[in-house]
């Protein structure tokens, strides 16, 4: 399955690690994987995929966000790859039917329902409207120069003293922001599919830190890992020859200094 574990934070993925309990009545549907993560208490989880494709996960607990519960299931997933298996297959024998499904459906909706039924979604799920509307118009819309901006903050904020004559950061005033940076804006980047311009920011980050982030206090080990999870899915994706190059090239200097 594809890269997931940039949605979690090190320690989530610490917990998932050392989880003591049970994955118990998995569940397929065309096109998720359910299932009840049980410890001390019970939360449902919900794996979407399209055939083995990651797509997102949910849990009905009461986080804000991703959750440890849905660390817990991906990692199993990963565990016990037959899962997968069983849900290609059950995807393929259905995926006949969904698309005739579909196709009828649209033949015969009329516009006033289907438009009722968008406007419903767009309401109730931010991620469907941006999708729709990045796919039928042609303006972005995110604020990139704002995303530049806050990089290029982070990066002035961090300067030690003497940077005009060596270059280098205070890296105990830059890891943390620059870690947040890439836990929270590049993922909402990625979520949103602004591949190009996450693997340009992610580029940028690598060519400004340059020799410094592989100094021995590793203070930046945790950039160089999600750069790593972040290249897994963005290399899969349309990119132009000069971002992937670089992305590429940064990779085989992490390889070549042991990461």
């Amino acid at each position: 399955m594809n890269s997931w574990k940039y949605l979690f934070t090190k320690n989530m993925l610490e917990k998932a690690d050392k989880f003591k309990g049970k994955i118990d009545e998995i569940e397929h549907t065309a096109t998720s994987i359910k299932a009840v993560v049980k410890s001390t208490r019970e939360f449902n989880v919900e794996l979407l995929l399209e055939e083995d494709i990651f797509l997102d996960v949910s849990c009905s607990c009461s986080a804000k966000s991703h959750c440890v519960h849905e660390a817990i299931f991906l990692k199993f997933i990963d565990e016990y790859p037959e899962i997968l298996e069983d849900h290609k297959s059950h995807y393929n024998k259905n995926k006949s039917l969904l698309n005739e499904d579909t196709e009828n459906i649209l033949k015969n909706i009329s516009n006033t329902k289907l438009n009722s039924f968008l406007k419903k979604e767009f309401r109730q799920n931010p991620k469907f409207k941006y999708d729709f509307i990045k796919h039928f118009s042609n303006t972005s819309l995110i604020d990139k120069k704002a995303y530049e901006k806050k990089l290029k903050r982070i990066f002035n904020n961090a300067k030690a003293p003497g940077f005009s004559y060596d270059g280098y950061y205070d890296m105990r005033s830059l890891a943390k922001p620059l870690k947040q940076f890439m836990r929270e804006d590049i993922k909402r980047l990625v979520n949103l599919k602004e591949y190009e311009f996450a693997c340009k920011l992610l580029n940028d980050i690598m060519d400004e830190l340059d020799d410094e982030i592989y100094l021995e206090d590793r203070s930046f080990d945790n950039a160089i890992y999600y750069y790593q999870d972040y290249a897994d899915i963005l290399l899969k994706e349309k990119l132009s020859q000069k971002s992937r190059s670089k992305m590429i090239g940064h990779l085989r200097r992490f390889n070549f200094f042991g990461f």
